[in-house]
Parts: structure tokens; sequence; C-alpha cells
């Protein structure tokens, strides 16, 4: 089996590496400019025992040239069944997030956030599913800013938004081939210095989420590798969420 991650050189993708690998997947793992947490990635999914390549490709291309980025698509799938195989499994992590005040928010800044993020997702997923046999799955990096705003967060949470309304237009086109398209909504995810850096909007978290912290990493990538197995056959079309009970906090 194999699978192949965008975003992969640390954080969640990362963690996604490291679970898929457990999983029993050879793993491709896709970068954009951290070569060096690539290289770290593969050397973890070797440790558990499983072939990995780290593949670098800059999605992010102009809106008058389409044609480049499905090019630059194709290149990174082309690549990845050279080395692995073509991916059964491929999990949609990438997606830069800026905060945009709202009145800065003019076309040349939407489009510019919606050409980096939305748009490749869209373009890989259909180019990936397009060869994948029965059985197949992709997973959709959502985001809970995808079903509740926060200032700032504008173009992030209405793309975020859009991300979860594909996976349900996606899973109803693939379905009839077997392939499944799900999505994981993740909360707040702990990482290092984050609460040194953000102690105010940690302890809101904490207050606000059922069981009182952030998520980790590897809770959110342990629920991907579920969900991309045969034990979640019969999921698709469908977002997941993974944020200790944030999203279902009162709203009162």
């Amino acid at each position: 089996m194999t699978a192949l991650v965008t975003g992969a050189s640390g954080g969640l993708g990362r963690a996604v590496a490291r679970a898929l690998a457990g999983a029993g997947h050879d793993v491709a793992v896709h970068y954009r400019g951290d070569a060096a947490g690539a290289a770290a990635a593969v050397a973890e999914v070797e440790a558990a025992g499983h072939r990995a390549v780290a593949l670098h490709a800059d999605l992010d291309v102009a809106l008058d040239d389409p044609a480049g980025l499905d090019a630059r698509c194709r290149d990174l799938l082309d690549r990845c069944e050279t080395a692995l195989g073509w991916p059964d499994v491929v999990v949609l992590n990438a997606f830069p997030q800026h905060h945009v005040a709202w009145g800065d928010l003019d076309a040349a800044a939407w489009d510019a956030y919606h050409r980096a993020g939305l748009r490749p997702t869209a373009v890989l997923l259909r180019q990936a599913t397009a060869r994948m046999g029965t059985g197949g799955a992709a997973v959709l990096v959502g985001s809970i800013e995808g079903l509740r705003a926060m200032p700032t967060h504008a173009p992030y949470a209405v793309a975020k938004a859009a991300l979860h309304h594909l996976v349900g237009a996606a899973a109803t086109e693939l379905g009839q081939r077997g392939v499944r398209v799900v999505g994981v909504a993740p909360g707040l995810v702990e990482r290092d210095g984050l609460e040194a850096a953000w102690p105010e909007g940690v302890a809101r978290y904490r207050a606000a989420s059922a069981l009182g912290r952030p998520v980790t990493a590897d809770e959110v990538a342990s629920t991907i590798a579920f969900l991309t197995s045969a034990g979640a056959s019969g999921i698709t079309g469908t977002t997941v969420t993974v944020d200790a009970g944030w999203s279902g906090a009162p709203g009162w």
C-alpha cells in the first residue's frame, strides 16, 4: 500500500506519515520548503519498516496559469508512482494560514489565498483519485474554522468551509468507483511553544473544550489512519471533527 501526504515535513503532516506507516503504508512525503523536516519524516517511516521518499513540489502557481498547476500536480504523482507506486491513499494536508484584517481583503488578497490553498487541493484530489482502484481513499484536512469563523481568519475559514463541502461533492462523484473521500476537521493542535506564544488563546480553548485541552497531532493522525483503513470502509462524504469537544460547547 502506498500513501501520499502533502505538507508532511512537520507538524500534523509528519504525524500522519508516521501513523500511515504504522498502518502498513509506504509513504511519499511531500514538502515545499523544509527539506530537512521531510528527510526526518522519511527516516521515521523507514524506522517503522516501510519505504518512503521525500518529494518537493511548489503547487502555488499563478491564477492565469492553470496548465502549470495541472502539470505540477501530475509531476508530483508521477514521481510518487515511480518511487513507491500510485497512491491508494492520499492525505491533502498542505494549506496556508494567514491572518488578514477584513479591510485588507481586496480581490487580489482573496485570489492569492485561494490560489495557494483551495485550488491545488481540488486539482490534486482530482488527479490522485483518477487512477485509484476500488478501495482507495482520500482525506482532506479541514478545520474547525470551517465550522466557526474567527476574527482576521476570514479567507482561511471560508476556504476550509469550501473544503468540507468538497468532501461530499467528490465522494458523490467517486463512490461509484469504490473510492472514498473523507474529511477531518482538527481543533487547536498542540505544538512546541504554542502556549507560550498564545497563552490567552490556549486558555480560552481549554475553557471551551469538553476535555479541557487542545488535541495532539498524533490524535488527529490516528483518526486519519482509521478513516483510510478497511475498518472505515462504510465512511465517505463526511468530515470528522477532532477537537477535544470544542465545537460541541454551548454557544451562549
